[in-house]
């Protein structure tokens, strides 16, 4: 049996360095042939993850030793930032050439990524059909099935008949037309989809059967106004690789396929990773200074003006911690635990209601169960450093302090962190926005004030 040989040369960590150097060398050399040859074992995928650490002067030497599907597939590929500046740099018939590559979405997605004014621009060179198929496609909302959706699919008659279509089907093939066909969908005279047809049933049917008489039925649709985290769970429930988009009156607009989903999936979990820390979701690695700036202001005057009434509750003890220094050691510990108790709740309730796993009903049983889980964990915790701290000052008062101390915050640690995503979700913003920063304020500020309340209270009777 021949050796299957992989096309590909995947990029890891182990092998990042290496191929990075061997491209730079190739480059400076001007080896153009041994360039190419590198390339062609590089997918589009691969070459963007090591485009960014590419002097300007690489990068155009590079895009001169791909072809237009290639650069194509890379423009794709590429962060916003990497491909607005190649597509300023090069001139429109370039472009043009390389967006034609593509399909429509992909396209739709580059064009969204530049001004009004330059997207235009190139839209007008497309031609006519085909630029108001992207002028249709640009007007659907950010995070919307429309956004997602391609307009390349093959619809055929319901009265077609099964050789006729496979005929239509090597056209487009053999044209490299569409990719990725995996199904060929059914209409009617007024557009509006029947069904659709596997391409496996349409090899194996009769060829003078019509298309109404193999097709199966549509599982689902999803409309262009749909919100993309929607449809998302929609390809999870029925495990899908692709989705019919309509109208309301059922006329066939496009498609989604899984790989646009996969992209959705992403992004959707980096935002609410960014949103939990105080970071916007357009947030990046290459962001310029300004921009980072910009996003990330607004949450340092709330940690600004938290981290102020955290020390506003300390300064107001200052008696007792210049009294007993000793609490000035635990103060930081039974803070840090309650951040971290509070921190593990806000994960696991934004997963939950990101994933549809955790729904109204269930939130007190949740609770309840959260909070007995964390209350005996406490108190183990707790002894353990009360324990220690009588061991340090040979104070049982202390001990019993911090004990009672870290078990409390930690409890209420369990119901804030649970608490603030339900709120804004209560309120229909989103559950990730800033709960980690939140939580971790409050819990430092209630771990201080009921640490140096109890300390008050006991120490000095």
């Amino acid at each position: 049996m021949a050796e299957r040989v992989q096309k590909y040369l995947v990029i890891s960590d182990e092998n990042f360095d290496k191929v990075k150097s061997v491209i730079k060398r190739a480059i400076s050399r001007r080896r153009s042939k041994t360039l190419e040859n590198i390339l062609s074992m590089l997918h589009p995928t691969g070459l963007s993850s090591l485009w960014p650490f590419f002097s300007d002067t690489e990068k155009t030497f590079l895009l001169d030793h791909l072809d237009e599907e290639t650069s194509a597939e890379l423009l794709s590929e590429l962060d916003n930032p990497d491909r607005t500046e190649i597509i300023r740099a090069k001139d429109t018939d370039w472009i043009v050439d390389r967006l034609e590559e593509l399909e429509t979405d992909d396209i739709v997605d580059i064009l969204k990524g530049l001004s009004q004014w330059e997207a235009n621009f190139i839209i007008r060179r497309f031609k006519n059909d085909y630029s108001q198929q992207i002028k249709e496609l640009m007007r659907y909302p950010e995070e919307t099935a429309g956004a997602l959706m391609s307009s390349d699919f093959l619809a055929v008659s319901e009265n077609a008949k099964t050789e006729s279509i496979i005929k239509q089907f090597r056209k487009i093939v053999e044209k490299d037309q569409i990719a990725d066909i995996h199904f060929i969908y059914v209409v009617n005279r007024k557009n509006e989809l029947q069904g659709y047809i596997p391409l496996r049933k349409l090899i194996l049917e009769d060829s003078k059967l019509k298309a109404r008489e193999i097709m199966s039925s549509t599982p689902v649709t999803v409309t262009p106004d749909m919100d993309q985290e929607t449809v998302a769970e929609i390809f999870r429930d029925y495990n899908l690789i692709t989705i019919p988009v309509t109208n309301d009156d059922g006329v066939l607009l496009g498609r989604i396929t899984v790989d646009d989903i996969v992209d959705v999936v992403e992004k959707e979990a980096s935002e609410d990773v960014y949103m939990m820390v105080g970071l916007g979701k357009d947030d990046s690695l290459s962001n310029s200074v300004a921009t980072s700036l910009k996003s990330r202001m607004p949450w340092m005057f709330v940690n600004l003006f938290t981290s102020s009434l955290s020390a506003l509750v300390i300064y107001f003890f200052t008696n007792i911690i210049e009294k007993f220094t000793i609490l000035a050691a635990f103060m930081p510990m039974v803070a840090a635990i309650g951040g971290a108790t509070g921190n593990q709740m806000v994960a696991m309730i934004v997963r939950g209601l990101a994933l549809k796993e955790l729904h109204w009903p269930q939130v007190r049983s949740i609770l309840t169960r959260e909070i007995t889980a964390v209350f005996f964990g406490a108190l183990v915790i707790g002894s353990i450093i009360g324990f220690a701290a009588f061991y340090i000052k040979e104070e049982y008062i202390l001990g019993f302090v911090v004990s009672i101390s870290l078990i409390i915050n930690m409890v209420i640690a369990t119901l804030i962190g649970a608490g603030i995503p339900l709120v804004l979700k209560l309120f229909r913003l989103d559950p990730a926005m800033g709960s980690s920063i939140l939580v971790a304020a409050v819990t430092d500020l209630v771990g201080f004030f009921i640490f140096l309340c109890l300390a008050t209270k006991i120490m000095t009777s």
